[in-house]
């Protein structure tokens, strides 16, 4: 039988993708609020790209500043040779040749944001409203050296995919719908 592992690392390159997914919410106060830990967000419909090698962050970064970049030749001259550089994994250990981190003998998987699907809530298994969330953190993303279209990193953990479109072809994931 066929893994969503292997199925999601069955391709060259790059590739885009459909996710949906389910997960729990980590809040801000700690064990002093009464909604951590039960706040489910699944969200449906977004669209990813998956790469094989880890420089798919980084050249895409630099694809889209060579596009930013507006300057006189004389200026550009000078910036040549000069390229975006991630900084080091803040956790996990990349997979050769897939998509795939590893973390705490737990697999996930790294993809670039291209467009965001459409996310619900539910707290202790019923649907409550965005604003309703005690203890939502903000997402702060990294400067990407000056770039204004940011390259939005994500991964998932393996067992919170609910559905992978890939290739014209449905892959269930190890998660059962319903939050």
């Amino acid at each position: 039988m066929t893994t969503i592992q292997e199925k999601l690392n069955d391709f060259k390159g790059a590739q885009i993708i459909g996710l949906d997914s389910t997960t729990t919410i980590k809040l801000t106060g700690g064990k002093s609020n009464p909604m951590q830990g039960k706040v489910q967000k699944v969200t449906v419909g977004n669209t990813v790209m998956i790469f094989k090698s880890a420089d798919g962050y980084k050249n895409m970064v630099n694809r889209r500043l060579g596009k930013q970049i507006d300057l006189s030749e004389d200026l550009l001259a000078q910036l040549s040779g000069r390229e975006f550089t991630p900084g080091p994994r803040p956790w996990g250990q990349r997979l050769p040749d897939s998509p795939f981190v590893l973390h705490k003998d737990k697999l996930y998987l790294e993809c670039i944001f291209l467009k965001s699907g459409t996310s619900k809530f539910y707290f202790k298994g019923k649907e409550i409203q965005k604003n309703q969330i005690i203890g939502l953190p903000k997402k702060k993303e990294g400067a990407q050296g000056g770039l204004r279209d940011k390259v939005i990193i994500r991964t998932f953990a393996l067992d919170s995919i609910l559905k992978v479109r890939k290739s014209r072809e449905e892959i269930l994931g190890p998660r059962i719908v319903g939050a």
